[in-house]
């Protein structure tokens, strides 16, 4: 199952952003939360990172928004705009090969686990576990997986 659900957004200052996006979409948003990464980029160079990003509410998909980590994967694109597109994935290791034999190799990972690919235009694509439980975000979830359901708000990614 491959499906979107979202689209990321790096901002310079991640409640600006919200507000921003907010205005000109007409977006509310799931409470803010700080991840805590491990991140590894395509010439290997590890990043341990504090991410403060939200999610919009609402569908068919969401919007991710997070403050820029600036030398990082995280950092704002080049030209500005999109930073990603992310769908779910059944497999995960099945579908990074698969990318990678498309041309779009990894671009970072978190631990071992596949987190970006960019493509030869410069794509980048974020692979999703449907597997693994995001409460805060099942309303997101496509509706025959088991994680389906209303989000609770007040919980992690």
């Amino acid at each position: 199952m491959e499906s979107i659900w979202h689209i990321g957004i790096a901002v310079p200052e991640l409640e600006r952003g919200q507000k921003e996006l907010g205005e000109i979409f007409g977006l509310r948003w799931r409470p803010a939360r700080v991840r805590k990464l491990s991140l590894v980029d395509a010439a290997r160079r590890a990043y341990e990172v504090e991410c403060h990003v939200a999610f919009s509410l609402g569908g068919p998909f969401a919007v991710e928004v997070w403050q820029a980590i600036p030398g990082t994967p995280l950092d704002m694109p080049e030209g500005g705009g999109v930073h990603h597109v992310g769908y779910w994935v059944d497999d995960l290791a099945v579908e990074a090969k698969r990318l990678d034999a498309l041309g779009f190799p990894a671009y970072a990972t978190a631990g071992t686990t596949p987190l970006l690919n960019r493509g030869p235009a410069g794509t980048l694509v974020e692979l999703c576990d449907l597997h693994s439980d995001r409460a805060s975000l099942r309303d997101l979830f496509p509706p025959e997986s088991e994680f389906a359901g209303e989000p609770v708000l007040g919980s992690d990614l």
